[in-house]
């Protein structure tokens, strides 16, 4: 059975208190309860509302009283059966009726529990009157469950619950296109990374037939390449980068985006790929080889260089990417970097770059950790005399003399 399938042995229940028996457990045996790191739940919560067999109200009481509000949001559930539940005209208990019964009629909800139910109809009361106050109607939650649920089939390669989704009304551009750049990762996005289920497995063709999928649904390819070439060089997906070249992706138009992504994200195999398929290495100012600096990691930025990248024209920025980066989401340590932007600058400075101006001035001076880095720069048992001096003139510059040794 699929994990997106986790819910099938509740198909059979008739009351809510069968389902939350069973419901904690079926999640655990999935590994897709709230506790797992990757969005595991939230896509469990997705595929329960859309596709199970329940009728709307239990599936509803059933999320409410057992889900978790940390973890999914449930405007998402009530947007997506409001209408449902609303045809059913259920009344409110006498004793709240004049206060909630202008958001709608109850939800019917059987159970042994008492406070159950009263907890239940609390939180719908709630959430019908977030409706009210956000500015967002049922419709635009009914619309974003959605476009959450065609982002889900896409990473999970699910074709179905593409076509699921698709004749919802789901909009591959939502969401910052998170469908097409999800598609576009591929095997290599970090969901499949991190995951050890084997029923989480898929393979880049996979994801290939889904990117396929969303043009057959009418998004126009110049997008769709557009959008999937930086996101594959960013994860290092050389097999779709493959892939998309073969649909028509346009290298000299698109390629320098992919390029800066590559290189931000320290994706070497991908940088090399598009190198080698004639991606400039120079074009949008510099973009690439400063976003490579930005990353902090030296092998990157030599391949640049040895690509061709010119850094004597973008010695000022050069220098001001390498002082202020703070690339945390690349490394494991949240630490200051310091070390790490010093020996930055010291390759930089090795290799000719040669920063002056104000603007270096001004962000020696705003940077924090500016004297620091620039010290262990200064003598950094790499750079020359000439580069030491440079180095040394700039503190003298921005703090006065003395201010490093």
């Amino acid at each position: 059975m699929s994990n997106l399938r986790w819910y099938l042995p509740l198909e059979h229940c008739s009351k809510l208190d069968d389902i939350r028996r069973q419901w904690h457990d079926l999640l655990e045996q999935r590994q897709m309860a709230p506790v797992h790191p990757i969005p595991r739940y939230e896509d469990a919560m997705l595929s329960f509302l859309g596709t199970c067999a329940l009728a709307p109200c239990l599936k509803l009481a059933a999320v409410l009283a057992c889900g978790s509000a940390f973890d999914f949001d449930f405007r998402l559930a009530v947007g997506l059966l409001k209408e449902e539940i609303d045809k059913l005209e259920a009344p409110w208990p006498e004793s709240v009726d004049a206060a909630v019964s202008d958001n709608g009629p109850a939800l019917p909800t059987a159970t042994s529990d008492a406070w159950l139910g009263a907890f239940i109809a609390g939180r719908l009361a709630g959430l019908r009157e977030t409706f009210r106050h956000d500015g967002m109607r049922a419709d635009d939650w009914r619309a974003a469950f959605w476009n959450r649920f065609l982002e889900m089939a896409c990473r999970h390669a699910d074709t179905d619950g593409v076509t699921f989704a698709l004749r919802h009304g789901a909009d591959p551009r939502a969401d910052g296109h998170a469908a097409i750049l999800v598609s576009a990762q591929g095997a290599h996005h970090y969901f499949l990374r991190e995951s050890d289920h084997p029923a989480t497995e898929r393979t880049n063709a996979d994801h290939q037939r889904i990117l396929l999928q969303l043009l057959e649904g009418g998004l126009p390819r110049a997008e769709m390449l557009t959008l999937a070439l930086p996101a594959a060089a960013a994860v290092d997906n050389t097999a779709m980068l493959d892939f998309l070249l073969s649909q028509g992706a346009d290298l000299h138009v698109d390629g320098p985006r992919a390029l800066t992504a590559a290189a931000r994200n320290m994706a070497q195999e991908a940088l090399t790929w598009l190198l080698e398929h004639g991606a400039d290495v120079n074009a949008e100012g510099s973009a690439a080889l400063l976003a490579a600096i930005a990353s902090l990691n030296q092998t990157t930025v030599a391949m640049l260089l040895a690509a061709g990248a010119d850094l004597e024209a973008a010695s000022t920025l050069a220098f001001c990417t390498a002082l202020t980066s703070r690339p945390h989401d690349l490394y494991s340590d949240e630490s200051d970097l310091v070390d790490e932007r010093a020996n930055m600058i010291a390759f930089l400075v090795r290799h000719g770059a040669w920063p002056a101006g104000t603007d270096v001035i001004d962000a020696l001076r705003t940077e924090w950790y500016g004297k620091r880095i620039l010290a262990a720069a200064t003598c950094h048992d790499s750079i020359g005399p000439a580069a030491a001096d440079l180095l040394r003139s700039l503190a003298i510059a921005a703090w006065g003399p003395g201010s490093i040794r």
